[in-house]
């Protein structure tokens, strides 16, 4: 028997967040949309942001990978498969296809220029550096 609420082994704003997206999905495929967010991991270090996303059946020419701002990331995609069974109609199909966008928001300003993307096997792993904040202020001299 399927749950509607998904059960998280670890807490947090990450399973609150997760749940808000198929939520969202869930009424986005009532209304007809073939939407849907794929599960990413991601993790900080001092000088970079990594994502390892679950793209299955997304090819290369169909993912777009773009920045809003300094601090904001956008990955776009589109992911398709037969919609008939060559023997017979489908019982179920519980795999997502159709588009999907998920949006990234960094607190640190991001390195748009060295950030790093690969699709390999079905997951898109990217490496987005930080900007390294400058300590040198310059202090400006009071003249009498």
């Amino acid at each position: 028997m399927m749950s509607l609420i998904p059960q998280f082994h670890r807490g947090g704003l990450s399973a609150i967040s997760r749940i808000l997206d198929n939520y969202e999905n869930m009424f986005s495929n009532l209304e007809g949309h073939q939407a849907y967010a794929p599960s990413f991991d991601v993790r900080e270090t001092e000088k970079a942001y990594y994502l390892d996303g679950d793209l299955p059946g997304v090819q290369q020419k169909d993912l777009k990978i773009e920045f809003e701002n300094e601090h904001c990331l956008n990955i776009k995609a589109h992911s398709e498969r037969e919609s008939t069974s060559e023997n017979g109609s489908w019982w179920v199909s519980e795999r997502s296809v159709g588009d999907f966008r998920r949006t990234f928001n960094f607190p640190a300003t991001i390195d748009q220029d060295h950030t790093q993307a690969h699709l390999k096997n079905g997951v898109l792993s990217l490496e987005v550096p930080k900007i390294a904040e400058t300590h040198n202020r310059k202090k400006v001299d009071i003249l009498d």
